[in-house]
């Protein structure tokens, strides 16, 4: 049986775009007066743009610029919502952005087999959080759905379709309740259209991310029908992936905009929820609520940046047990899709 698709009841108007300055917030590694033109190595100002989609596991990106990480590394950050995780990939081909916060998917696989140079270069947010704290995402159901088997031939939500990152997550969410992508039917959804949809019964189920788990949770419409933890563990897709132009022709700039990174990370030790600025920032970008973040799930994030690489190949697997998914009969080498030099140059 072949999984069946839905088309999105409604436009989801992209994300503005607006950092906040915060005054009384200190920038990370120097002055925020510092001059732009300028970093620490003498690199002359890099102006680079951004493909992003929204979610709470890729914070400190996000959060980076107003606390003036990118600016110490001598760039500018120009951030390009994204809604489709296939158009990410096809942009980041293309080089019509320079990098791309979000997730590896099926589209990347196959442009890489194809002879693409697309890399993953490092790893962001994962539920690898403290005994007793809710995972941050994870498979929801509506009220009269109480375990996952329930929505065997029903319809559920994810953010694009079969191949991407979110579908990867679903999959393994399914998996613990016996079913698989052909036992449902799937509904592709913007993230912010997900609990409108379980509250109207558009779907039953669906793959919600922070905020968004919280939202389902305030306002009683949907409950977890997995332990996340259990399902997907501390395996993170969501990190940073570079194009030809940061890869080959520009490294150096792909090893400042990882710094920046980095430095934006160590704000999110423990529970960063607590810390006021940061909430703020990033409720600010991701347009919500500032209760939404300080109240929502709570996200890892490794100082190292390093990349889950075992979770590469556990994709491909999934996908290749999908028809007409992966354009290519073996799976790809890790080498292939991730580069750690310039991380390991970029953090040590």
């Amino acid at each position: 049986m072949t999984a069946r698709f839905f088309p999105r009841r409604r436009v989801v108007v992209a994300l503005a775009v607006s950092i906040l300055a915060l005054g009384g917030l200190t920038a990370c590694g120097g002055d925020e007066t510092a001059d732009t033109t300028a970093t620490g190595g003498g690199n002359s100002s890099r102006t680079l743009k951004v493909g992003y989609i929204s979610g709470t596991s890729l914070a400190p990106a996000f959060v980076a610029d107003a606390m003036g990480c990118y600016k110490n590394e001598g760039l500018t950050v120009e951030f390009q919502p994204i809604r489709n995780p296939a158009d990410a990939i096809a942009f980041l081909a293309s080089d019509k952005i320079d990098v791309y916060v979000g997730s590896p998917s099926a589209g990347m696989f196959n442009q890489v087999a194809k002879g693409a140079e697309l890399k993953m270069v490092a790893s962001l947010g994962s539920i690898n959080t403290p005994e007793g704290e809710e995972a941050p995402s994870g498979l929801f159901g509506v009220k009269d759905v109480t375990s996952v088997a329930d929505l065997k031939g029903k319809r559920v939500a994810m953010l694009g379709s079969v191949g991407s990152a979110t579908s990867y997550l679903l999959g393994r969410s399914l998996e613990a309740g016996g079913l698989t992508f052909a036992d449902v039917e799937l509904v592709s959804l913007g993230s912010s259209d997900m609990v409108p949809a379980l509250k109207n019964k558009g779907v039953e189920g669906a793959l919600l991310f922070a905020p968004e788990t919280q939202k389902a949770v305030d306002q009683d419409i949907a409950h977890a029908l997995t332990d996340s933890k259990q399902a997907y563990g501390s395996d993170t897709t969501a990190g940073i992936m570079y194009g030809p132009k940061l890869l080959k022709e520009d490294r150096d700039a792909g090893v400042r905009f990882l710094k920046a990174n980095a430095c934006a990370v160590k704000r999110f030790e423990g529970d960063w929820r607590k810390d006021a600025e940061i909430v703020k920032m990033l409720a600010d970008f991701m347009k919500v609520p500032e209760n939404t973040i300080s109240g929502g799930g709570l996200y890892a994030f490794d100082a190292s940046l390093a990349v889950n690489d075992k979770t590469l190949t556990q994709m491909q697997e999934m996908f290749m047990r999908v028809e007409g998914i992966l354009t290519y009969p073996e799976i790809l080498p890790v080498d292939r899709l991730m580069d750690d030099g310039i991380r390991a140059e970029a953090v040590g």
